[in-house]
This record gives C-alpha cells, sequence and structure tokens, in this order.
C-alpha cells in the first residue's frame, strides 16, 4: 500500500513535499518448510469505497499479547461428534466440534467459533485427520492464539450447506455450545470446493460472518457470475475479512486467476498468498497454524 501527501512577479514559492510509505502484509503463521510469496490484489474500483486488500495493515498475534494460558491447557482439547436434526433438513447433519482444552474446566467462559467446511469427496473429518485440533492445541498452550471452538459440518448428499449452515447449524451450535454468539467472533472458512462454499455463504450471510478464509477454493462458475451482484448488496460495514491461498502447484490456479479477476472487478478486498505445494493434504496441512492465526486476528 502506498501513499503521497501533496508563482506572484517578485517572490517564487516552490514547495515540493513528498512521502511515500510501504510495506507488504505476509501470512503471521508458522508453516513449515514453506516461503510464503504475497501478490498484491488489484485497487478497488473508486465506486465503492473499500480498504485495499492485500496490503492493509492488520494486527497480528505478536502484537495483541495473549494472557498467560491457564494450567488446563495443558491438556488436549477434544473432538465431539454428534448430528443435527431438524424438520428443515432431508437428512441429519453430522458435524465434529472441536471443544479447547479448557471447555470442561472453565465453565463460565465462552468462545469464538471457526466453521471450517471439507472438500468434494470428504467427509467431516478431512479438517480433523489434517490435524487442526492438535494445531489449535499446541497454539493455545503456546499462549499464540486464544481458544476458539471449531465447528467442521459433513456436507452430506441433498443437503444444502448455504440453507443449512445460517438456518440451522449455527443457531444449534450457538444454543449447544459456549460460544460468543456475534459476528465479529465468527468465521468460516474451507478447503476446495469447502472454499467455494464458505465465499458464497459469507457474502450471503455477511451478518453472521465476519472473515471468510478460502483454501485452495473451488468455486463454481455460477458463482463467479453472481458475485457482483453479492457485493452490490453490500454496505462497507459489512464486507468480511477474506483470506485466499493456493499452491504454487495447484489444479486449480487457472481457475483461481478468474476468480480474482472477479473479486477485482466487484471491488471486493482480499489477501492473496502463494506458497510451495498441490492441491493436496500435505500442503493445507502445512499451513494450518497460518489458517488458525489468520482467523484468530478477528478476536
Amino acid at each position: 500500500m502506498s501513499s503521497a501527501r501533496r508563482p506572484s512577479a517578485s517572490l517564487v514559492i516552490v514547495v515540493l513535499l513528498t512521502g511515500c510509505a510501504s510495506f507488504s502484509l505476509q501470512p503471521t503463521g508458522t508453516a513449515p518448510k514453506s516461503t510464503p510469496v504475497s501478490s498484491p490484489t488489484a485497487t478497488p474500483a473508486p465506486s465503492r469505497p473499500t480498504q485495499p486488500a492485500s496490503t492493509r495493515r492488520v494486527s497480528t498475534p505478536t502484537e495483541r499479547p495473549l494472557p498467560t494460558p491457564p494450567p488446563c491447557t495443558r491438556r488436549p482439547g477434544r473432538i465431539a461428534e454428534t448430528e443435527v436434526v431438524d424438520k428443515r433438513l432431508p437428512r441429519s447433519l453430522p458435524i465434529r466440534v472441536y471443544l479447547p482444552a479448557c471447555y470442561d474446566a472453565l465453565l463460565s467462559q465462552r468462545y469464538p467459533a471457526i466453521y471450517l467446511l471439507h472438500g468434494l469427496t470428504y467427509t467431516d473429518s478431512q479438517w480433523d485427520d489434517l490435524g487442526v485440533d492438535e494445531a489449535m492445541d499446541a497454539m493455545t498452550k503456546a499462549g499464540k492464539l486464544a481458544p476458539a471452538i471449531i465447528v467442521m459440518p459433513w456436507e452430506r448428499t441433498g443437503i444444502n450447506l448455504e440453507q443449512a449452515i445460517p438456518q440451522i447449524l449455527v443457531p444449534y451450535v450457538d444454543t449447544h455450545y459456549r460460544t460468543l454468539p456475534a459476528r465479529q467472533t465468527r468465521a468460516i472458512g474451507g478447503i476446495s470446493r469447502g472454499g467455494g462454499w464458505a465465499l458464497r455463504i459469507g457474502l450471503l450471510h455477511p451478518d453472521l460472518f465476519a472473515a471468510v478464509g478460502l483454501h485452495s477454493p473451488g468455486v463454481l462458475s455460477p458463482d463467479l457470475f453472481r458475485i457482483p451482484d453479492w457485493a452490490e448488496t453490500l454496505r462497507p460495514t459489512q464486507m468480511p475479512r477474506i483470506w485466499i491461498d493456493m499452491g504454487d502447484r495447484d489444479t486449480l490456479r487457472f481457475d483461481l486467476a478468474d476468480l480474482r479477476k472477479t473479486l477485482d472487478e466487484s471491488a471486493i478486498p482480499y489477501e492473496w498468498h502463494t506458497y510451495p505445494g498441490e492441491h493436496a493434504g500435505p500442503y493445507w496441512s502445512a499451513h494450518l497454524e497460518t489458517y488458525l492465526e489468520w482467523y484468530d486476528l478477528g478476536w
């Protein structure tokens, strides 16, 4: 992001003042064995006031010291598995819910919630299998993150996540678990096709989610054409923080170029990050800490 601060017959006064400040936002995570390469987003169209995307300055966990973790963080958190049954659903909705280490010990404490969606052909176990719970345990124990609840639903055949998550799952989680039930303490993200769902749900339901994480996202063509219309309905204060990352050998990298072009034309701010890697489990598991740190910035 750069910025620049702006004759009589007997006397000529010439004042020239030029200021320039530049920096580039890099991911704050500690992704092993990979060096991030961030590329800037296009400048948003002046007709819609927005913040610059990948160059905007945000606070990082190192700038916002967290309190010393309590002794109960020495134990790991736990994964609770259940199914949400609702007459509006054609079948039950299985979910996995990560509960922080101190959830059962500090009964008055409430937590932010991160909704993480799996990729095509996977189930609610994908994020669990990648090790998101272990990453959260390690980072909260080290005092790097505030503890959070992580909700991992399974997109079973016949279930429309755009209906199920905002109308059914979010109210269910806020009722059955000790969340902080507010937009600013709620985020949604996804891998591959789950990232496509996260973008749609985040833009269509800005009252629910303040942050949207797209990890090697697979966005369907119909949604690409709808993004400008979705953007038009959002006031600047409703626009969520958006993160996009991909591997430099990702099979979807050319489709992601179309997504980026659409977001730029729609004046939707976002952060873009490219790392070495492919569209595969090792890539996502290597960046779990980076993802969690970014979500944590919201609270």
